[in-house]
């Protein structure tokens, strides 16, 4: 599957701009603040149905409009797709072939993308809450089953923390509880096989980088033994009470990556960090082709900032080497010395205005 051409139409800084696309790298180059990540954040709104960036619809949309538009025409061998977002006042309406679509999850049957940014490594940083969710983002792009099951234990924990914080019945409490029982244990046990098959990746792509390395995962949770996250849930009702927040369940699951013995994020270098990180997005890549039986279109942002050279030849090879369409975006020329050999196009992005220079 491929993306032949974008047309933006007041999408962020873009007023109007229809750029044609190579089948497989696309470089694009420009200084920061100029509209590059806008262009990635595009393709994967229409892709995935929402943005990476913001929670809002209208944040996208150009200041001097009201209403902006992304469309993307795509081709899979004989079959012609025409996705189109139209955001109008918050709204946001999706039509596939000028039929409109309810369920964004559509989407994801006609495309799949993967995006590697500097915020993912970010994320992993930071404590076990951010770590889990850059996590889920992950796990639900490759299984739909997931994100299914981690929307419907998302809105069961809402529904809870609304009763905590107004009537506390118990009643109502013990009926909400019964269900996350069954969602906690699930979505936890889900996630926990799919780290592990993502876990298992990472470690043969950090072989290659070093022989020696060993990468394993851990996960702490409740929810993964039925009768503990029972009594769990019993035995912290006063507490939640308290607090108005559901203190027990799969949402509080502690991630770590254990790299050669050692906590990656908590112990590792700099350099040990962005290894894992890029280790873990080769998986996803890998995962989704064996799910999909095809490579997703990959989104790269910044792609020499977060790496070293060495580092940075290792990904870049990889990426271009796959059978599949790649947006890359840089502010540094130097990464043309390795595109030499590669089918690709460079293009200009200057103020929301991009052009296709080679």
């Amino acid at each position: 599957m491929k993306i032949n051409s974008i047309s933006l139409k007041n999408f962020r800084n873009y007023s109007q701009s229809k750029i044609e696309l190579s089948p497989r790298i696309n470089l694009f180059l420009g200084n920061n603040g100029h509209g590059k990540t806008s262009l990635l954040e595009a393709v994967w709104i229409c892709i995935n149905g929402k943005s990476y960036r913001t929670s809002k619809s209208k944040n996208v949309v150009n200041f001097s409009s009201k209403s902006a538009e992304i469309e993307i025409r795509t081709t899979n061998n004989d079959s012609v797709n025409e996705i189109k977002l139209i955001i109008d006042e918050n709204k946001k309406n999706f039509l596939v072939n000028d039929k409109k679509i309810k369920n964004r999850l559509e989407l994801k049957k006609v495309l799949a993308t993967v995006l590697i940014d500097r915020e993912f490594k970010e994320n992993l940083e930071k404590s076990f809450r951010p770590r889990r969710i850059i996590l889920d983002t992950i796990l639900s792009n490759i299984s739909l089953t997931f994100s299914k099951k981690l929307q419907l234990y998302s809105e069961e924990i809402k529904r809870k923390n609304e009763i905590l914080g107004t009537s506390k019945n118990d009643e109502i409490l013990d009926f909400i509880d019964e269900r996350l029982l069954n969602l906690s244990y699930s979505l936890a046990n889900e996630r926990s096989l799919w780290l592990s098959r993502i876990t298992n990746i990472a470690d043969k792509v950090l072989k290659k980088l070093a022989p020696t390395n060993s990468l394993d995962f851990n996960i702490q949770s409740d929810s993964l033994n039925s009768e503990n996250l029972k009594n769990q849930l019993e035995s912290n009702r006063m507490k939640e009470k308290m607090t108005g927040k559901c203190l027990t369940g799969s949402h509080k699951d502690q991630i770590s990556f254990v790299l050669n013995g050692f906590d990656a994020f908590e112990f590792g270098s700099e350099g040990e960090k962005k290894s894992v990180s890029m280790a873990l997005k080769i998986s996803e890549i890998l995962l989704l082709k064996k799910v999909n039986n095809d490579f997703p279109i990959i989104l790269v942002d910044e792609i020499g900032s977060e790496f070293d050279q060495k580092r940075f030849n290792f990904f870049y090879t990889f990426i271009t080497s796959l059978e599949t369409q790649c947006f890359i975006t840089a502010n540094n020329k130097s990464v043309l010395e390795v595109n030499k050999s590669k089918d690709f196009s460079i293009f200009s992005i200057i103020n929301g205005d991009c052009k296709k220079i080679s």
